[in-house]
């Protein structure tokens, strides 16, 4: 789903596409998803498209399994299109649908609000699909049975780090990932600053950690570009604001727009530094095996400065 946007009004680029002799032999299904749900096949003139508007099984090969693909239907969930057509369910069959998936995970879609076409925890656990294939969130996910194959390229900043598609195996279901070149790799990195004695050695650090995270290939790092939301506190904000661009040396800021300082105060009380370090040594200690991930960490630092730094 979305594999068009809602303003297009000429699908040529990809039909011509899909009649070239080195794809001709490929065949493609298309579902529509909440961007481009108007989608027919009289759009399209190659022989090797096949929109689905409507809930249709599909079995490719007589071993594998059934691939129900489920189109975007404004106003309806993905559980009670599945009640419809229970009893036509295989014991092996693949859901390929466009949605949010309500696991209890919480994934904030920075592209729109509100909730599209659901589809429940309970009706996995109900239906027991082998595999389920979605669309309409932008980030790559796996939770589960259930797998967001993301974007395969990056359409702002927000789209972090590479981009990929996958490759279902339909013998055993298994799933291989393979990376997109794409002219530019996003990164989008939030640092929580503090006024301690090392203050600039953690900034190396922390930025340090972030570049070693992202494992760029030397070849990659000139197609980087990278947007650093900084909050906390500093002793001196003139020489954070050197510090970071010169740890990010070699790297280039998304729109040259640098770090973000906007959210970083002044701060300088030895007494009350000196309690933001020992704080922070008690936050290092939390385990991740307890729920404390980085993220969650980082926050519960803030929120100590926030109180402890408080004018």
């Amino acid at each position: 789903g979305d594999l068009f946007d809602i303003e297009s009004q000429n699908y040529s680029v990809f039909d011509e596409l899909c009649r070239e002799k080195k794809y001709s032999d490929i065949n493609f299904y298309i579902i529509p998803g909440n961007h481009d749900w108007t989608i027919d096949s009289k759009y399209f003139m190659a022989a090797n498209i096949k929109i689905i508007k409507e809930p249709e099984f599909v079995i490719f090969e007589d071993a594998d399994p059934g691939f129900f693909f489920v189109p975007y239907l404004p106003g309806k969930s993905m559980g009670e299109i599945i009640a419809k057509y229970k009893q036509s369910l295989p014991q092996r069959w693949v859901l390929i649908g466009h949605g949010d998936y309500l696991s209890g995970i919480r994934y904030q879609n920075t592209y729109e609000s509100g909730i599209y076409m659901p589809l429940g925890r309970s009706d996995i656990e109900y239906y027991n699909p082998s595999r389920v294939i979605l669309g309409h969130i932008h980030k790559k996910m796996e939770i589960g049975k259930v797998n967001y194959t993301g974007s395969p390229c990056g359409m702002d900043i927000n789209e972090a780090g590479r981009r990929s598609f996958i490759i279902l195996d339909s013998s055993d279901l298994s799933i291989a990932e393979k990376t997109v070149e794409t002219d530019y790799i996003f990164f989008n990195e939030n640092l929580v600053v503090l006024p301690t004695s090392i203050e600039f050695d953690y900034v190396r650090n922390k930025i340090g950690g972030f570049i070693k995270k992202w494992n760029l290939s030397k070849s990659e790092i000139p197609g980087a570009r990278i947007r650093l939301k900084v909050k906390g506190y500093t002793s001196d904000k003139k020489k954070l604001e050197v510090v970071l661009k010169e740890s990010f040396s070699g790297f280039t800021f998304y729109n040259d727009e640098g770090p973000d300082l906007g959210e970083v105060s002044l701060f300088n009380d030895p007494e009350r530094i000196s309690i933001v370090e020992r704080v922070k040594e008690k936050i290092d200690l939390l385990e991740e095996a307890d729920g404390y991930t980085q993220a969650k960490k980082d926050l519960v630092l803030e929120q100590a400065l926030g109180v402890i730094l408080r004018e």
